[in-house]
């Protein structure tokens, strides 16, 4: 009965945005962290056969974000108009919403996710050039002002006391590295964030790159974060030397400001502290992934000096 039920929801789900369609099947996909995803193939009414893909956000990213799934849509127009390498959005069920929150439907995105490519040197480049393109999109004109923004994030963050109630120990330490150099220089303009840009995130086929998938954290600030975040997620797949590529590279194609790049990768550090168990693989045990974090956080420490100079207390 519940999945003859689903069917039909996903059916009447279907009809909303093409009242001639058929629904052919639908699966879920596995491995989805932050949203209940489906594969939907319908039949169109001149018999062509279309994918696509039903994103249904969970708790997680509802309470961080009562509004993830109309931003989501929303970023993904102005991506897709773009031109840039993701989804295009179909249709958002946010009206009388069929499921038990609002919802979105995109275009299927070819491709798989390949945490193991054959040239990681040739890989990151290929993020990094993806990712440069994401950050230099012109949205002159366009009403950008739905997006969450960054900084009110990072204020949150390190403005909480290091005694306040249920900071741990390892985020302790990071607070009381972040907080002196905040609120930080505003030296690059804020851009659309992806909000989790790593390998896991974009989709390849042949050894290119096809898409940059799952944009429900998308924020506008600093490119930097970005680039951190991916930084610290290639250090843990590839080492530090695919790191450096990766950011040399996307320096190359979009020349920011990096001097407080290494605030951000503490921040960065900060934000994965308590969540560093569930990185760990079978290649990688959880003792090498805090080795590795130890790492990323000291080679940020050593160069902090470069943002705490630039500091200005606000006024």
């Amino acid at each position: 009965m519940e999945s003859v039920d689903e069917y039909n929801r996903f059916e009447k789900l279907v009809h909303r945005f093409d009242p001639h369609a058929r629904l052919k099947s639908h699966r879920s996909l596995p491995g989805g962290y932050s949203a209940d995803v489906t594969v939907l193939e319908l039949v169109a009414g001149d018999g062509t056969v279309r994918k696509l893909i039903h994103r249904l956000h969970g708790d997680v990213d509802l309470q961080q974000n009562p509004n993830v799934a109309a931003d989501e849509f929303r970023v993904l127009q102005l991506t897709h108009a773009a031109g840039l390498a993701t989804p295009a959005p179909v249709y958002l069920d946010a009206t009388d919403p069929l499921f038990p929150t609002p919802s979105l439907v995109l275009e299927y995105a070819e491709g798989v996710t390949d945490l193991k490519p054959g040239d990681p040197a040739e890989y990151v480049m290929q993020m990094a050039r993806e990712l440069a393109r994401i950050h230099r999109m012109d949205t002159a004109g366009r009403d950008v002002s739905f997006l969450l923004r960054l900084e009110d994030d990072c204020a949150s963050a390190v403005g909480r006391p290091p005694d306040a109630p249920g900071i741990t120990a390892g985020e302790r330490e990071l607070i009381e590295m972040l907080a002196p150099c905040w609120p930080l220089p505003r030296s690059n303009t804020p851009v659309v964030l992806h909000g989790d840009f790593w390998p896991g995130n974009t989709l390849w086929r042949d050894g290119l790159l096809t898409a940059v998938i799952d944009w429900e954290d998308t924020r506008r600030g600093d490119p930097l974060f970005d680039v951190s975040n991916a930084r610290f997620e290639i250090l843990m797949l590839f080492g530090a030397k695919i790191m450096d590529i990766f950011t040399r590279h996307y320096e190359s194609l979009n020349p920011v400001d990096s001097g407080c790049l290494p605030w951000w990768d503490v921040y960065t550090a900060f934000r994965m502290v308590n969540k560093l168990d569930f990185l760990a693989t079978e290649e990688r045990d959880e003792s090498l992934i805090r080795a590795d974090h130890r790492w990323f956080v000291k080679q940020a420490r050593s160069r902090m000096g470069s943002c705490r100079g630039t500091h200005q207390p606000p006024k």
